[in-house]
């Protein structure tokens, strides 16, 4: 596997810094994103999701994704949030009650569902942290239904100018912890831990070709110097 296709080794490192970060959760993706964050969320599931869709939320963190799904789209006819970290779905329950969401764990890469389970995959933020992006978007490709699947990324970008790309990792790397731990505190540090997924995540260009080898229809809108991206991926290409 090639260094930039997945985090690979370093997966259990990341999965440990990420626990850190749930009493922060939030606010830091809020900090780091100039505010933008959820802004960015909710562009993407607009353009997704319709009202009666059946829905995954891959790494679903704390449940941020699927708390902003449930106030943009009125109905879903089912939403199940889905991370590897117990940590993480034990903080998303305490958001949902009742039978609102069903929570469930597992990986990128071993989907426990069907051929053709839902209508849309969500992620939030989470993408960038599979171990294998190929094969975590051949998995997503299987679940989702034939012909009118979706899935939408809303996380990182990482530009194909090198400019930009510098700029855009000199930020992940000196300056977003900083900020961080400035207004969370020390607390905030561990967001310093976003660059070395960063690092390895691919660049633009390169998500859309593994995107297209799955999917037909492929849009890509980056944002903040292309340092966040929203893509949005239609119909399992699927014989």
């Amino acid at each position: 596997m090639k260094p930039e296709e997945g985090l690979g080794e370093v997966w259990q490192e990341t999965e440990d810094a990420l626990i850190k970060t749930i009493p922060v959760y939030d606010q830091g993706n809020r900090v780091i994103s100039f505010g933008r964050d959820r802004r960015f969320r909710r562009e993407g599931i607009a353009k997704t999701v319709k009202r009666g869709d059946r829905v995954l939320d891959l790494g679903c963190g704390p449940g941020t994704m699927s708390r902003i799904l449930l106030d943009t789209v009125d109905d879903v006819s089912e939403l199940v949030l889905m991370d590897p970290l117990r940590q993480m779905l034990s903080a998303a329950k305490s958001t949902f009650s009742g039978d609102s969401a069903q929570m469930t764990s597992g990986i990128f890469e071993h989907l426990p569902f069907r051929d053709d389970t839902f209508d849309v995959v969500m992620c939030g933020f989470s993408f960038r942290d599979a171990q294998n992006y190929r094969e975590a978007i051949e998995e997503i490709g299987r679940i989702l239904k034939r012909g009118e699947g979706r899935l939408l990324i809303v996380d990182l970008g990482k530009p194909d100018s090198r400019l930009r790309r510098w700029l855009v990792g000199t930020y992940f790397r000196f300056i977003a912890g900083f900020l961080t731990f400035l207004i969370l505190g020390r607390k905030g540090l561990v967001f310093s831990s976003i660059y070395p997924t960063y690092r390895k995540y691919p660049k633009v260009s390169r998500t859309r070709s593994l995107l297209e080898a799955q999917f037909v229809e492929v849009t890509i809108e980056t944002r903040m110097l292309g340092g966040a991206m929203i893509a949005i991926a239609r119909q399992p290409n699927k014989v």
